[in-house]
Protein backbone atom coordinates (compact mmCIF):
# COMPACT_ATOMS: atom_id res chain seq x y z
CA UNK A 1 0.00 0.00 0.00
CA UNK A 2 0.96 3.89 -0.85
CA UNK A 3 1.72 6.29 1.91
CA UNK A 4 -1.03 8.52 -0.08
CA UNK A 5 -3.64 5.93 0.53
CA UNK A 6 -3.31 6.36 4.52
CA UNK A 7 -4.28 10.14 3.68
CA UNK A 8 -7.36 11.58 4.89
CA UNK A 9 -9.04 12.80 1.46
CA UNK A 10 -12.79 14.18 0.91
CA UNK A 11 -13.89 13.65 -2.73
CA UNK A 12 -15.45 16.18 -4.22
CA UNK A 13 -18.09 17.62 -6.54
CA UNK A 14 -18.60 21.32 -8.03
CA UNK A 15 -20.99 22.22 -10.32
CA UNK A 16 -23.97 24.67 -11.42
CA UNK A 17 -27.48 24.32 -11.03
CA UNK A 18 -27.89 27.55 -13.57
CA UNK A 19 -25.15 26.71 -16.23
CA UNK A 20 -22.46 29.14 -14.61
CA UNK A 21 -19.35 28.18 -15.44
CA UNK A 22 -16.81 26.63 -13.06
CA UNK A 23 -13.58 28.77 -15.06
CA UNK A 24 -13.24 31.70 -12.40
CA UNK A 25 -14.19 29.21 -9.44
CA UNK A 26 -10.82 26.92 -10.53
CA UNK A 27 -8.74 30.08 -10.98
CA UNK A 28 -9.86 31.23 -7.28
CA UNK A 29 -9.21 27.80 -5.89
CA UNK A 30 -5.69 27.80 -7.44
CA UNK A 31 -4.92 30.87 -5.52
CA UNK A 32 -6.81 29.93 -2.04
CA UNK A 33 -5.03 27.86 0.45
CA UNK A 34 -6.71 25.09 -0.25
CA UNK A 35 -4.81 21.79 -0.69
CA UNK A 36 -6.17 19.76 -3.40
CA UNK A 37 -5.52 17.29 -6.05
CA UNK A 38 -6.97 15.03 -8.74
CA UNK A 39 -8.92 17.88 -10.50
CA UNK A 40 -10.65 16.74 -13.38
CA UNK A 41 -14.00 17.65 -15.30
CA UNK A 42 -16.30 15.53 -16.49
CA UNK A 43 -19.06 17.57 -18.94
CA UNK A 44 -20.32 20.52 -16.63
CA UNK A 45 -18.88 19.16 -13.41
CA UNK A 46 -15.36 19.38 -11.24
CA UNK A 47 -14.28 16.76 -9.38
CA UNK A 48 -11.45 16.26 -7.17
CA UNK A 49 -10.37 15.76 -3.21
CA UNK A 50 -9.47 18.06 -0.57
CA UNK A 51 -8.06 17.24 2.72
CA UNK A 52 -10.52 16.45 5.10
CA UNK A 53 -10.17 19.79 7.02
CA UNK A 54 -10.39 22.01 3.97
CA UNK A 55 -13.42 20.58 2.73
CA UNK A 56 -15.86 23.17 4.67
CA UNK A 57 -13.56 26.55 3.36
CA UNK A 58 -14.09 24.80 -0.38
CA UNK A 59 -17.88 24.35 0.55
CA UNK A 60 -17.43 28.64 1.23
CA UNK A 61 -15.34 29.08 -1.64
CA UNK A 62 -18.55 27.29 -4.16
CA UNK A 63 -21.12 29.25 -2.47
CA UNK A 64 -19.14 32.74 -2.94
CA UNK A 65 -19.34 31.62 -6.79
CA UNK A 66 -23.34 30.50 -6.24
CA UNK A 67 -21.55 27.21 -7.08
CA UNK A 68 -23.02 23.57 -5.51
CA UNK A 69 -20.56 21.69 -3.63
CA UNK A 70 -21.00 17.78 -2.70
CA UNK A 71 -19.25 15.41 -0.76
CA UNK A 72 -18.33 12.34 -2.92
CA UNK A 73 -16.53 10.17 -0.81
CA UNK A 74 -13.82 9.80 1.85
CA UNK A 75 -10.95 7.70 2.10
CA UNK A 76 -8.13 7.32 4.21
CA UNK A 77 -6.94 6.07 7.69
CA UNK A 78 -9.68 8.25 9.33
CA UNK A 79 -12.08 6.57 7.70
CA UNK A 80 -10.65 3.11 7.95
CA UNK A 81 -10.61 3.61 11.88
CA UNK A 82 -13.10 5.58 12.49
CA UNK A 83 -15.58 2.46 13.42
CA UNK A 84 -13.35 1.36 15.82
CA UNK A 85 -13.00 4.70 17.98
CA UNK A 86 -15.13 3.37 20.18
CA UNK A 87 -13.74 0.01 20.93
CA UNK A 88 -11.39 0.23 23.57
CA UNK A 89 -10.25 -2.99 23.87
CA UNK A 90 -8.62 -2.33 20.20
CA UNK A 91 -7.00 0.44 21.18
CA UNK A 92 -5.83 -0.65 24.48
CA UNK A 93 -4.99 -3.93 23.07
CA UNK A 94 -2.81 -2.40 20.17
CA UNK A 95 -0.59 -0.15 23.30
CA UNK A 96 -0.10 -2.94 24.86
CA UNK A 97 1.23 -4.66 21.67
CA UNK A 98 3.40 -1.59 21.15
CA UNK A 99 4.70 -2.37 24.72
CA UNK A 100 5.27 -5.72 25.09
CA UNK A 101 7.18 -5.24 21.84
CA UNK A 102 9.18 -2.73 23.70
CA UNK A 103 9.81 -5.00 26.45
CA UNK A 104 10.81 -8.14 24.31
CA UNK A 105 13.52 -6.15 22.70
CA UNK A 106 15.39 -5.37 25.74
CA UNK A 107 15.24 -8.83 26.96
CA UNK A 108 17.75 -11.66 26.60
CA UNK A 109 15.96 -14.08 24.70
CA UNK A 110 18.84 -16.11 23.36
CA UNK A 111 22.47 -16.84 24.74
CA UNK A 112 24.57 -18.36 22.13
CA UNK A 113 28.64 -19.34 23.70
CA UNK A 114 31.23 -20.22 21.56
CA UNK A 115 34.93 -20.62 21.38
CA UNK A 116 34.70 -22.61 24.45
CA UNK A 117 36.42 -26.17 23.89
CA UNK A 118 37.29 -27.53 27.60
CA UNK A 119 35.17 -25.08 29.72
CA UNK A 120 31.40 -26.64 29.40
CA UNK A 121 29.11 -24.18 27.87
CA UNK A 122 27.13 -24.91 31.52
CA UNK A 123 29.63 -23.34 33.66
CA UNK A 124 29.93 -20.16 31.72
CA UNK A 125 26.13 -19.99 31.74
CA UNK A 126 26.02 -20.03 35.31
CA UNK A 127 28.69 -17.35 35.19
CA UNK A 128 26.83 -14.91 33.15
CA UNK A 129 23.86 -15.31 35.28
CA UNK A 130 26.16 -14.77 38.80
CA UNK A 131 27.20 -11.43 36.48
CA UNK A 132 23.76 -10.34 35.28
CA UNK A 133 22.90 -11.87 32.22
CA UNK A 134 20.31 -14.43 32.07
CA UNK A 135 17.18 -15.71 29.97
CA UNK A 136 14.93 -12.62 30.29
CA UNK A 137 17.33 -9.65 32.00
CA UNK A 138 17.22 -6.58 30.72
CA UNK A 139 20.07 -5.52 28.34
CA UNK A 140 19.69 -1.80 28.90
CA UNK A 141 20.36 -2.47 32.38
CA UNK A 142 23.96 -4.36 32.11
CA UNK A 143 27.41 -2.63 31.03
CA UNK A 144 28.38 -6.20 29.14
CA UNK A 145 32.27 -4.57 29.15
CA UNK A 146 31.61 -5.20 32.98
CA UNK A 147 30.66 -8.27 32.33
CA UNK A 148 33.23 -9.62 30.31
CA UNK A 149 35.70 -8.80 33.03
CA UNK A 150 33.46 -10.28 35.92
CA UNK A 151 33.36 -13.73 33.80
CA UNK A 152 36.90 -13.64 32.87
CA UNK A 153 37.66 -13.33 36.09
CA UNK A 154 35.45 -16.12 37.71
CA UNK A 155 37.27 -18.98 35.81
CA UNK A 156 41.21 -18.96 35.66
CA UNK A 157 40.93 -21.08 32.67
CA UNK A 158 39.41 -18.27 30.55
CA UNK A 159 41.50 -15.80 28.79
CA UNK A 160 39.46 -13.13 27.43
CA UNK A 161 35.49 -12.55 26.99
CA UNK A 162 33.90 -10.63 24.15
CA UNK A 163 30.01 -10.19 24.77
CA UNK A 164 27.80 -8.53 22.05
CA UNK A 165 23.96 -8.48 21.36
CA UNK A 166 21.78 -8.35 18.40
CA UNK A 167 18.20 -7.13 19.52
CA UNK A 168 17.66 -10.18 22.04
CA UNK A 169 20.01 -12.59 21.12
CA UNK A 170 23.39 -12.43 23.32
CA UNK A 171 26.78 -14.16 21.55
CA UNK A 172 29.94 -14.77 23.80
CA UNK A 173 32.77 -15.33 22.26
CA UNK A 174 35.45 -17.25 25.01
CA UNK A 175 39.03 -17.56 24.26
CA UNK A 176 40.33 -20.10 26.36
CA UNK A 177 44.17 -20.30 28.16
CA UNK A 178 46.49 -22.11 26.18
CA UNK A 179 48.81 -23.67 29.07
CA UNK A 180 52.64 -23.89 27.74
CA UNK A 181 53.55 -27.54 27.15
CA UNK A 182 55.91 -29.12 30.04
CA UNK A 183 59.39 -28.61 29.53
CA UNK A 184 61.33 -31.38 30.03
CA UNK A 185 64.82 -30.82 30.70
CA UNK A 186 66.92 -33.38 28.43
CA UNK A 187 70.11 -32.23 30.53
CA UNK A 188 69.47 -33.26 33.98
CA UNK A 189 71.56 -36.12 35.22
CA UNK A 190 69.16 -39.26 36.28
CA UNK A 191 69.25 -43.22 36.15
CA UNK A 192 66.24 -45.33 35.03
CA UNK A 193 65.65 -47.50 37.74
CA UNK A 194 63.02 -50.68 38.05
CA UNK A 195 59.50 -49.68 39.18
CA UNK A 196 58.92 -53.84 39.74
CA UNK A 197 60.94 -56.91 40.67
CA UNK A 198 60.93 -57.96 37.04
CA UNK A 199 62.36 -60.11 34.56
CA UNK A 200 64.16 -58.11 31.69
CA UNK A 201 62.25 -58.52 28.24
CA UNK A 202 63.35 -55.76 26.21
CA UNK A 203 65.36 -52.90 25.56
CA UNK A 204 65.51 -49.73 23.68
CA UNK A 205 68.35 -47.17 25.17
CA UNK A 206 69.39 -44.08 23.99
CA UNK A 207 71.75 -42.52 26.24
CA UNK A 208 73.21 -43.71 29.47
CA UNK A 209 74.73 -47.13 30.07
CA UNK A 210 72.86 -50.17 30.39
CA UNK A 211 73.50 -52.40 33.50
CA UNK A 212 71.32 -55.91 33.32
CA UNK A 213 70.69 -57.42 30.18
CA UNK A 214 67.47 -59.26 28.42
CA UNK A 215 66.61 -62.04 30.28
CA UNK A 216 68.16 -60.73 33.88
CA UNK A 217 65.92 -60.55 36.73
CA UNK A 218 65.87 -57.45 38.65
CA UNK A 219 64.41 -56.16 42.06
CA UNK A 220 62.43 -53.19 42.79
CA UNK A 221 65.15 -49.91 43.03
CA UNK A 222 67.99 -51.57 40.92
CA UNK A 223 69.35 -49.54 38.70
CA UNK A 224 68.80 -50.49 34.60
CA UNK A 225 70.46 -47.39 33.06
CA UNK A 226 73.16 -45.60 34.75
CA UNK A 227 73.46 -41.95 34.16
CA UNK A 228 77.37 -42.04 34.68
CA UNK A 229 79.19 -43.15 31.80
CA UNK A 230 82.92 -43.54 32.05
CA UNK A 231 85.22 -42.74 29.42
CA UNK A 232 88.17 -44.35 27.85
CA UNK A 233 90.43 -41.66 29.12
CA UNK A 234 89.51 -42.76 33.02
CA UNK A 235 86.94 -40.38 33.90
CA UNK A 236 83.35 -40.13 34.64
CA UNK A 237 80.35 -37.98 33.09
CA UNK A 238 76.79 -37.36 33.77
CA UNK A 239 74.30 -37.52 31.22
CA UNK A 240 70.49 -37.92 31.01
CA UNK A 241 69.61 -41.72 30.52
CA UNK A 242 66.78 -42.24 27.78
CA UNK A 243 65.37 -45.67 27.45
CA UNK A 244 62.20 -47.88 27.03
CA UNK A 245 63.19 -51.07 29.78
CA UNK A 246 60.19 -53.63 29.34
CA UNK A 247 59.78 -56.44 31.10
CA UNK A 248 57.90 -59.10 32.93
CA UNK A 249 56.38 -58.30 37.01
CA UNK A 250 53.61 -59.28 38.60
CA UNK A 251 50.65 -57.49 40.67
CA UNK A 252 48.22 -58.22 43.48
CA UNK A 253 44.74 -56.74 43.90
CA UNK A 254 42.33 -57.87 46.50
CA UNK A 255 38.52 -57.41 45.99
CA UNK A 256 36.01 -57.64 48.69
CA UNK A 257 32.15 -57.58 49.31
CA UNK A 258 30.21 -57.86 51.98
CA UNK A 259 26.98 -59.70 52.38
CA UNK A 260 24.98 -57.21 54.36
CA UNK A 261 25.20 -53.62 53.67
CA UNK A 262 23.46 -50.70 54.43
CA UNK A 263 21.91 -49.06 51.14
CA UNK A 264 19.89 -45.78 50.33
CA UNK A 265 16.89 -47.60 48.52
CA UNK A 266 14.01 -45.45 46.49
CA UNK A 267 10.94 -45.65 48.85
CA UNK A 268 8.97 -43.35 46.76
CA UNK A 269 8.66 -40.46 44.47
CA UNK A 270 6.88 -36.84 44.30
CA UNK A 271 6.86 -34.40 41.05
CA UNK A 272 6.09 -30.39 41.13
CA UNK A 273 5.53 -28.39 38.43
CA UNK A 274 6.54 -24.95 37.84
CA UNK A 275 6.30 -22.52 34.78
CA UNK A 276 10.03 -20.34 33.82
CA UNK A 277 9.60 -17.61 32.03
CA UNK A 278 12.73 -14.85 31.46
CA UNK A 279 14.70 -16.78 33.78
CA UNK A 280 12.00 -16.64 37.17
CA UNK A 281 10.44 -20.19 38.44
CA UNK A 282 6.59 -19.49 39.16
CA UNK A 283 5.08 -22.69 40.97
CA UNK A 284 1.98 -23.73 40.02
CA UNK A 285 1.56 -27.04 41.61
CA UNK A 286 4.21 -27.89 44.70
CA UNK A 287 5.28 -31.26 46.35
CA UNK A 288 5.56 -31.94 50.18
CA UNK A 289 9.49 -31.84 50.86
CA UNK A 290 10.37 -34.78 51.95
CA UNK A 291 11.91 -34.58 55.96
CA UNK A 292 14.62 -37.31 55.17
CA UNK A 293 16.85 -38.31 52.17
CA UNK A 294 15.91 -37.36 48.56
CA UNK A 295 17.46 -37.18 45.27
CA UNK A 296 16.28 -34.65 43.02
CA UNK A 297 16.19 -33.74 38.96
CA UNK A 298 14.27 -31.83 36.66
CA UNK A 299 12.97 -31.58 32.86
CA UNK A 300 12.20 -28.78 31.13
CA UNK A 301 9.94 -28.30 27.92
CA UNK A 302 10.35 -25.24 26.28
CA UNK A 303 7.40 -23.55 24.13
CA UNK A 304 7.31 -22.74 21.10
CA UNK A 305 4.31 -20.36 18.87
CA UNK A 306 4.60 -20.54 14.69
CA UNK A 307 7.90 -22.51 14.68
CA UNK A 308 9.38 -19.96 17.38
CA UNK A 309 10.93 -20.59 20.86
CA UNK A 310 9.73 -18.67 23.45
CA UNK A 311 11.60 -17.87 26.84
CA UNK A 312 8.74 -20.42 28.72
CA UNK A 313 9.29 -23.16 30.19
CA UNK A 314 7.47 -26.27 31.52
CA UNK A 315 9.36 -27.51 33.96
CA UNK A 316 8.52 -30.92 35.69
CA UNK A 317 10.89 -31.41 39.27
CA UNK A 318 11.03 -35.21 40.28
CA UNK A 319 11.97 -35.69 44.19
CA UNK A 320 13.22 -39.41 44.70
CA UNK A 321 12.78 -40.30 48.44
CA UNK A 322 15.39 -42.38 49.70
CA UNK A 323 15.65 -44.39 53.00
CA UNK A 324 18.76 -46.53 54.35
CA UNK A 325 17.49 -50.40 54.60
CA UNK A 326 20.11 -53.28 55.01
CA UNK A 327 20.61 -54.99 52.05
CA UNK A 328 21.42 -58.73 52.29
CA UNK A 329 22.71 -60.66 48.90
CA UNK A 330 24.39 -63.98 48.02
CA UNK A 331 27.76 -65.38 47.84
CA UNK A 332 26.85 -66.09 44.06
CA UNK A 333 25.76 -62.21 43.59
CA UNK A 334 28.86 -60.97 45.99
CA UNK A 335 31.33 -62.67 43.69
CA UNK A 336 29.48 -61.33 40.59
CA UNK A 337 29.55 -58.20 41.88
CA UNK A 338 33.38 -58.75 42.46
CA UNK A 339 33.74 -59.94 39.13
CA UNK A 340 32.50 -56.23 37.52
CA UNK A 341 34.87 -54.72 39.07
CA UNK A 342 37.54 -56.58 38.33
CA UNK A 343 36.39 -55.95 34.60
CA UNK A 344 36.19 -52.15 35.17
CA UNK A 345 39.83 -52.36 37.29
CA UNK A 346 41.39 -54.25 33.92
CA UNK A 347 39.97 -51.54 31.65
CA UNK A 348 40.58 -48.43 33.14
CA UNK A 349 44.04 -48.75 34.91
CA UNK A 350 45.34 -52.11 33.24
CA UNK A 351 44.80 -51.86 29.19
CA UNK A 352 47.28 -49.88 27.50
CA UNK A 353 49.70 -49.43 30.21
CA UNK A 354 50.98 -53.03 29.95
CA UNK A 355 49.68 -56.44 28.79
CA UNK A 356 48.30 -58.83 30.95
CA UNK A 357 49.83 -62.10 30.42
CA UNK A 358 48.10 -64.24 32.69
CA UNK A 359 45.65 -64.04 36.17
CA UNK A 360 45.46 -65.59 39.49
CA UNK A 361 42.53 -65.90 41.14
CA UNK A 362 41.94 -66.79 44.75
CA UNK A 363 38.34 -66.54 46.62
CA UNK A 364 37.95 -66.67 50.04
CA UNK A 365 34.67 -66.52 52.41
CA UNK A 366 33.45 -65.82 55.89
CA UNK A 367 30.81 -64.46 57.68
CA UNK A 368 31.29 -60.71 56.50
CA UNK A 369 31.57 -61.24 52.70
CA UNK A 370 33.53 -62.65 49.79
CA UNK A 371 37.43 -61.72 48.85
CA UNK A 372 39.17 -62.14 46.13
CA UNK A 373 42.37 -61.94 45.32
CA UNK A 374 43.79 -61.29 41.75
CA UNK A 375 47.50 -61.68 41.29
CA UNK A 376 48.46 -60.71 37.72
CA UNK A 377 51.21 -61.73 35.13
CA UNK A 378 52.26 -58.11 32.81
CA UNK A 379 54.51 -57.41 30.42
CA UNK A 380 55.52 -53.33 29.83
CA UNK A 381 57.38 -50.56 31.06
CA UNK A 382 58.90 -51.09 35.07
CA UNK A 383 61.97 -48.24 34.49
CA UNK A 384 60.92 -45.12 35.87
CA UNK A 385 63.63 -42.12 36.39
CA UNK A 386 65.59 -41.03 39.28
CA UNK A 387 67.09 -37.74 39.23
CA UNK A 388 71.12 -37.84 40.34
CA UNK A 389 71.85 -35.09 42.56
CA UNK A 390 75.80 -34.29 41.18
CA UNK A 391 77.12 -31.34 39.36
CA UNK A 392 76.92 -31.69 35.32
CA UNK A 393 79.88 -31.75 33.57
CA UNK A 394 80.14 -32.05 29.45
CA UNK A 395 82.46 -34.77 28.18
CA UNK A 396 83.45 -32.20 25.38
CA UNK A 397 85.08 -30.28 28.28
CA UNK A 398 86.28 -33.36 30.05
CA UNK A 399 88.07 -35.17 27.27
CA UNK A 400 90.48 -33.15 25.90
CA UNK A 401 91.92 -32.08 29.29
CA UNK A 402 92.28 -35.53 30.12
CA UNK A 403 94.12 -36.14 26.84
CA UNK A 404 96.34 -33.60 27.40
CA UNK A 405 97.56 -34.98 31.07
CA UNK A 406 97.81 -38.41 29.72
CA UNK A 407 100.56 -36.98 26.81
CA UNK A 408 102.35 -35.59 29.77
Amino acid sequence: MRLYRLRSRTGFCIYSEQGRDCGKFINDLRNSPIKFFGLSVRGDRLYGYVGRGDFSALGSLAEKHKLTCEMIDEKGAAKELRPYKRRIGLVIGFFLSLGLVAFLNDRVMIIEVGGNETIPTERILSHLEDAGVYIGSSISSVNLRRVEKQVAAMDKNIDWVGIKHIGSRVTVEINEITLPPEMERKNTPCNIVAAHDAQITGVRLYSGMLIPMVGDGVRKGDILVSGVVDTKYGRSFYVHSIGEITGIYTEKMTFSERLQTEEKVCVGEQSAKALKIFGHKLVYSPAELPSGDYEYSETDEQFTFLGLTLPLYRITGHYRIMEAQSVTITEEQAEQNIMGRIEKYEQNFLDGEAEILGRDIEKSTDKNGVTVTVTYTLEGEIGEEKMIFAKYESPKESEPESKEKTES
